[in-house]
């Protein structure tokens, strides 16, 4: 397993850490999610074998460095989480392209765009970690996705909705 994170990280919703060990994508923010289906309860097992109860299962609007919405879909909401975990297992099951070559996680989109989403540079002790920053001020929670990379994504500017799913 390998957890991306980032040692001086200022909050929790500063970085999404890529993990090739969760199950699923995970936030322990509330905030970060635009909706939250709090029927969905459950129980994970994290590092150490501690258990975390799962809370909800919604969806996290993120807004590219580009200004383009996009979304990522079926997130866990684990209240005791500290970090926010990004599934490598759950992107690859939704089509997407993971590939670690080097000091560099790269992520493509689904065919048959194939356009590069991120390329995401390993931190000196091992992980990778992407940035992002949560923006109130739009109608829901979203939060914006800051990384090293060509984003493709359009955006529904009728109802300023995300039209892209991550």
């Amino acid at each position: 397993m390998f957890l991306a994170c980032n040692v001086a990280q200022k909050k929790q919703s500063d970085i999404c850490y890529l993990d090739s060990g969760c199950s699923k994508h995970m936030s322990g923010n509330i905030e970060m999610f635009s909706n939250l289906d709090e029927s969905v309860k459950s129980e994970v097992t994290l590092g150490a074998d501690r258990k975390g109860s799962i809370m909800g299962k919604g969806r996290v609007n993120i807004l590219t460095k580009k200004g383009e919405n996009k979304y990522i879909s079926d997130v866990y909401f684990v209240p005791s989480l500290k970090h926010n975990l990004m599934s490598i297992g759950q992107l690859i099951q939704k089509g997407y392209d993971v590939f670690f070559k080097n000091d560099m996680c790269t992520i493509l989109d689904r065919p048959p765009s194939r356009q590069l989403i991120a390329n995401v540079h390993m931190t000196n002790n091992g992980k990778f970690p992407l940035k992002i920053i949560l923006d109130l001020q739009r109608e829901g929670a979203q939060a914006q996705l800051s990384m090293n990379s060509q984003e493709n994504a359009g955006k529904d500017a009728k109802n300023n909705l995300p039209s892209k799913q991550f």
